[in-house]
């Protein structure tokens, strides 16, 4: 309504305002009201249809086939990854086994060198020890007969001593005896 219509709408009523319904609630302005709601519900279907909503739905198909190939692509790279990790298993099992073989052939090598060299060491102690108890027997024999030529002189220069004459023969025999019943 117009400043004029409600000034002459005032002045009807002697000066006493008279309340007027709600406009949106005015009978009078329904036809009017309804044919700008179809207008604006027409403008509106027809700019969701056409520019809207097919934007709308690219977006979402896009995002959608996106997530999709990411996913393809995350799957591919952890196949990839499990078959990294088996052929890394692979070859470090190989490695291991390798490792162990070759420290067990350093061994067996090791062990075989040891043996050889401790087989030639007992040899040859063997052998130094069989001349060392050959001269041991012969300095023994050496000393057991200047033992036994000792034993004979001091036991002349003990009798003579004693004013006691007795030839070597005798004293020899006399040591020879007493030796032999020692050992």
């Amino acid at each position: 309504m117009s400043l004029l219509a409600f000034l002459a709408e005032t002045a009807a009523h002697g000066g006493e305002a008279v309340k007027a319904p709600f406009p949106a609630f005015d009978p009078t302005w329904y036809a009017s009201q309804l044919f700008w709601l179809a207008i604006f519900f027409l403008g509106l279907y027809f700019a969701l249809s056409r520019f809207i909503l097919p934007k709308l739905s690219d977006t979402l198909e896009k995002r959608s086939n996106r997530i999709a190939s990411d996913l393809d692509e995350a799957a591919r790279l952890n196949n990839q990854s499990v078959e990294a990790q088996k052929a890394l298993e692979l070859r470090l099992a190989q490695a291991r086994s390798k490792a162990r073989d070759t420290a067990d052939k350093a061994r067996e090598k090791t062990e075989a060198e040891l043996a050889t060299e401790t087989a030639r060491v007992d040899a040859d102690l063997a052998r130094k020890l069989e001349t060392a108890e050959g001269r041991i027997a012969k300095l023994r024999a050496d000393a057991m007969q200047n033992v036994e030529q000792i034993a004979i002189d001091t036991a002349d220069a003990m009798i003579s001593r004693f004013g006691v004459k007795a030839s070597k023969a005798d004293l020899k025999k006399a040591v020879t005896t007493a030796l032999e019943k020692r050992a």
